[in-house]
């Protein structure tokens, strides 16, 4: 056992442990790898997967606890959805090769927060991590490639221990020697609010606590696993030409994967030509260098993956889906070919290429603008069959309730199905299920449904919120309604009263028959039939003379 030890610090990494435990035994830290190596083989795995012979030894002669070594290595986050250490021999260097296939994972090098190196001179496992891109302590990101070197921090592949500890890089030189770099006083970039929000539900996730994905409960692993996948699936989206303008660090994506080119063409001198580089990079083995750019894609995934439901989801990127070049496999089978399509990815790709996403893309795209106070539940019969009936092939008021939310959504293009419909007055989940039931019913042509709503707009010239306000007034009210009958419906009971108001919300005001103050919210089956019934029996001049009690005739307004 060594004369001198010391306990791990919390987060503190094997490798940084054991060099400041030869410092402390005053001898090289080549010497203390030689004694632990000494008759149990070779420790290339120390910091990722020890073998038990190389944990055995370490506890002896530093009078540590087994478990506290392995939580020191990567093997802390096996099992974790972003680290998958099966099938790695700590004995066999070729089968580090079946770890690395799964992608974001380095058997050396780290990254590092100069300002946590300055204030406690340690350097922690879990800068390792490719996933861990910012320090929340200190709201800034993490540096990963050393100013000196040009490599990551850390990164001595042929000895697992540094020549001394500390906060100096240290890499091994090309002409000998090593990178004298104090990575502690290196500057540092302030990260975004949501780059720092998605690191703390990451470290979060890293202790078993998993939030809300797609407004469901999620494990840990499954969340982790389920940024990544949807982080890769998004670099390759960001390069594609038509992803212009979608996220601000696309450039740097350009970036890299031109500097990866080239450097493919370097490594192939037969192929001259740096052009025929042009095969997709890979991110899902190898993520952007830059902690800045890494962290940004993922904290754009993880926004989409926490949103309220699947619903918003979808909505929100289905803007990246569409930069997806158009060729002859499916669109779906082209995502699929460049990330791991997890449950959780699946459904959500297989909503975003939904039709009534498609119909929210163009939506958002359209210059239309209508004020909202002109906008009904529902489009008016006379005014819907004039304009968009032949869109159609559903009947009833699905697809009047449809073109009263497309309007909505034309007020303002961040809104989604369920916004709209509550701006309506109608309930949230109302909203996305008409939608989604309009385009599993119909074949709708995006020209021609904004054809349609230009037309319809143009004829939308009342002012719903008032009439609507009329006919809640009128909900408690019997003398109108007493008047009305004895004049054109005699010997109607006052219990016809409700379904009166049903009539004036739905023909007048344009409302839903379930959102009507002329009834139960929503209405019963009873309550719809005696409604239907009531309604068939009105004679025209009736109807016109109810009508007129909320909206008298009056000339158009220009």
């Amino acid at each position: 056992m060594l004369p001198v030890r010391a306990d791990l610090q919390s987060g503190q990494s094997i490798e940084d442990w054991l060099e400041h435990l030869a410092t402390l035994n005053t001898m090289p830290t080549g010497q203390l790898a030689a004694l632990i190596c000494d008759g149990v083989g070779p420790i290339r795995f120390l910091g990722v997967k020890p073998s038990g012979r190389v944990v055995e030894r370490i506890g002896k002669i530093t009078g540590q606890r087994p478990a506290d070594l392995r939580s020191a290595t990567l093997q802390r986050f096996d099992g974790t959805g972003i680290v998958d250490l099966r099938g790695l021999d700590p004995d066999q260097w070729s089968t580090w090769r079946r770890v690395a296939a799964r992608g974001w994972i380095h058997a050396t090098g780290s990254a590092a927060c100069p300002r946590c190196l300055a204030a406690e001179g340690i350097w922690q496992l879990q800068w390792k991590l490719p996933s861990s891109t910012v320090c929340t302590r200190h709201g800034c990101y993490l540096v990963e490639q050393c100013p000196g070197c040009g490599r990551r921090f850390l990164a001595h592949p042929h000895t697992p221990l540094r020549p001394a500890p500390g906060t100096h890089c240290l890499n091994p030189l090309p002409g000998g020697g090593h990178c004298d770099v104090d990575v502690s006083a290196l500057p540092t970039e302030p990260a975004t609010g949501a780059c720092v929000a998605r690191q703390r539900r990451h470290d979060r996730a890293l202790n078993g606590d998993a939030p809300l994905v797609l407004g469901t409960s999620s494990t840990p692993a499954a969340y982790l696993l389920d940024v990544w996948a949807l982080t890769v699936l998004m670099l390759h989206l960001v390069t594609m030409p038509a992803a212009a303008g979608l996220a601000t660090w696309r450039n740097d994506v350009l970036s890299e994967t031109a500097r990866r080119r080239l450097a493919s063409a370097a490594d192939h001198p037969a192929q001259q030509d740096p052009a025929e580089h042009t095969g997709p990079v890979r991110w899902s083995l190898h993520p952007p260098s830059s902690p800045a750019t890494r962290s940004q894609a993922m904290a754009a995934a993880d926004a989409i993956l926490t949103s309220p439901n699947l619903e918003d989801a979808a909505a929100a990127l289905h803007s990246w889906v569409a930069a997806a070049p158009g060729t002859t496999e499916s669109r779906l089978g082209w995502l699929a070919d460049r990330t791991r399509m997890t449950t959780t990815l699946t459904r959500l790709c297989m909503a975003t290429l939904a039709p009534h996403q498609r119909i929210s893309h163009a939506l958002r795209a359209s210059t239309l603008r209508i004020h909202l106070d002109r906008i009904p539940q529902a489009i008016p019969e006379p005014i819907y069959q004039k304009n968009a009936a032949h869109l159609f092939r559903t009947g009833g008021e699905t697809p009047r309730h449809f073109l009263a939310l497309c309007l909505a959504r034309h007020h303002d293009s961040t809104l989604t199905w369920a916004d709209a419909a509550d701006i309506l007055g109608v309930p949230r989940q109302h909203g996305a299920n008409t939608a989604r039931a309009i385009s599993s019913r119909n074949t709708l042509d995006t020209r021609s449904l904004d054809r349609a709503l230009r037309a319809i707009a143009a004829d939308l010239y009342e002012d719903r919120c008032d009439l609507e306000g009329r006919v809640r007034g009128m909900a408690g009210d019997t003398n109108w309604f007493r008047q009305w009958s004895s004049t054109h419906r005699p010997g109607t009971r006052e219990t016809s009263l409700p379904h009166a108001v049903t009539w004036l919300w739905c023909h007048v005001a344009g409302g839903l028959i379930r959102t009507s103050p002329g009834g139960p919210v929503p209405p019963g089956s009873s309550a719809r039939i005696a409604y239907r019934q009531f309604e068939a029996s009105l004679t025209p001049p009736a109807a016109n003379a109810l009508a007129a009690i909320v909206d008298p005739p009056r000339p158009r307004r220009p």
